[in-house]
């Protein structure tokens, strides 16, 4: 049932690395995918990327790009339509199945009226994407990231998703207590394109500052149960950043992560065989 969930690791640990050794780490971790910023990917040439993943037989999970114009800033806006777009062909070129986003910031609007602006705006990738197969997801992100997202909580973000024809990156740190989060995510499943974990421990004030999953204060070994019990059979992703990581060492944390990750879906399976 869960055996299919594939196994990814994302690029916010390891922002300043150099991507030939980046992605030699990645190989080193045990993941299957890795997940990287579009304007890394770009810089460092498509081909010469799709070659590098080849050789250390590794998948491209995903491109992210976050997105950060003003709603009022037109020609912002053009320009991140444009990197997105790019992304989108990028990623078709690299067999990613998915571009990432966040909703850019609200400026002066309220939430309705800034979900129908952000609708509207990237209503011609999103037609772009599904010519080329892969799928636009908008991420739920803290509200402390409001220069680049008005998108909060997994509730907001999936609704976001609808009005613009899109899936949703369910980043289960942002949203881990969220009221009914386990009915939230069980109704609405076939939008998840991505679910992301990582740990925090309680009382930081700092930020980013995550942790290897299982080693804080947040119950993610729940929260990605009942994911996978609704039936999410799609990417799992280790996003790790902040100092907890770089005192630990990247590819320490990664490893760990894939680890635990693999052990928390085959204890979900063996449970549901159990019971049957």
């Amino acid at each position: 049932m869960h055996a299919s969930n594939p196994m990814c690791v994302s690029g916010m640990a390891a922002l300043a690395w150099e991507v030939p050794d980046e992605i030699a780490m990645y190989a080193r971790t045990g993941t299957d995918l890795v997940g990287l910023p579009t304007a890394k990917a770009a810089a460092f040439g498509v081909s010469r990327l799709a070659e590098l993943l080849d050789r250390h037989g590794l998948g491209l999970g995903y491109l992210v790009q976050p997105f950060a114009a003003h709603p009022e800033d037109q020609e912002g806006w053009t320009r991140q339509l444009a990197a997105l777009a790019a992304a989108v062909r990028d990623a078709h070129r690299l067999g990613a199945g998915v571009v990432y986003l966040t909703s850019g910031p609200s400026g002066h609007l309220d939430w309705e009226r800034a979900a129908d602006l952000f609708a509207a705006r990237i209503s011609p990738v999103v037609q772009l994407a599904r010519s080329l197969r892969v799928g636009l997801a908008v991420e739920n992100t803290m509200s402390l990231r409001s220069d680049i997202s008005f998108t909060h909580t997994a509730r907001d973000a999936f609704a976001l998703a609808e009005r613009a024809n899109m899936g949703v990156c369910l980043d289960l740190y942002c949203c881990w207590q969220e009221r009914g989060l386990a009915e939230l995510v069980a109704a609405q499943r076939e939008q998840i394109a991505i679910v992301q974990v990582s740990d925090f421990v309680l009382g930081t004030s700092s930020f980013p500052s995550r942790w290897v999953p299982g080693d804080a204060d947040l119950p993610m070994q729940q929260l990605l149960a009942e994911v996978l019990r609704a039936g999410y059979d799609g990417i799992v992703d280790a996003e790790l950043i902040g100092p907890a990581i770089e005192d630990e060492g990247a590819e320490s944390a990664l490893t760990r992560s894939v680890a635990w990750m693999r052990s928390q879906i085959a204890s979900v399976k063996r449970q549901d065989q159990n019971r049957r």
